[in-house]
């Protein structure tokens, strides 16, 4: 993004931040249409040089509402308490991603057309180790596609900001895709891709 702009974070962002979710153990809905089998997926960071396996998808193919429980690694967060909240963080170098669980209405449904309620479970904030607090205008999406059976993911820049406050009722996408900036790779920045794959047994 063009623009530079920091604060702390303001009130109604950690209103909605007192009824986040814990990082291990999020409980969560399959939709019908997911071709998933009954296994699990491991979900990795990958720059070209390092991969990180941040968390492990346990997927349970029972019937058309099918669960899933999203794990995860507790030995790459580190719990960190920023602008007055608790946050988990991963460390890299000299950046950081700390993890946003969404703090709003989500069906969390998973298909071959369906991942952005993943997408949701997947938020971010990049901040530096020797940032004060964390601000929600460095926030990091993650646009999901499928490649066969694994689930692909680039980085993008948004200014997460917007869920300071909770979206009209029966709003389930308040993120638009316009105010997302697809990062690319270059000196100084840390751009991982996400991808969530079969374990191999």
């Amino acid at each position: 993004m063009s623009q530079v702009r920091k604060g702390p974070l303001r009130g109604p962002f950690f209103l909605a931040g007192a009824i986040l979710g814990k990082l291990s153990g999020i409980a969560l809905s399959l939709g019908a249409q997911t071709a998933l089998a009954q296994q699990l997926y491991d979900v990795v960071l990958d720059n070209g040089d390092d991969v990180l396996n941040i968390a492990t998808l346990s997927v349970t193919a029972l019937d058309e509402d099918d669960g899933y429980t999203l794990n995860f690694s507790e030995a790459l967060f580190g719990d960190y308490f920023l602008s007055m909240r608790p946050f988990r963080c991963i460390t890299h170098s000299d950046k950081m991603l700390c993890h946003l669980p969404y703090p709003y209405e989500n069906r969390r449904r998973l298909g071959r057309d369906a991942l952005t309620d993943l997408e949701y479970d997947l938020l971010f904030i990049a901040r530096s180790p020797t940032e004060y607090g964390i601000d929600p205008w460095n926030g990091r999406y993650f646009h999901l596609r499928w490649e066969g059976e694994t689930i692909h993911g680039q980085l993008h820049e948004t200014d997460l900001d917007i869920l300071a406050a909770p979206p009209e009722s029966g709003n389930l996408r308040p993120l638009a895709d316009v105010d997302m900036v697809p990062m690319e790779r270059s000196d100084g920045q840390w751009v991982p891709d996400l991808r969530i794959l079969p374990r191999q047994p």
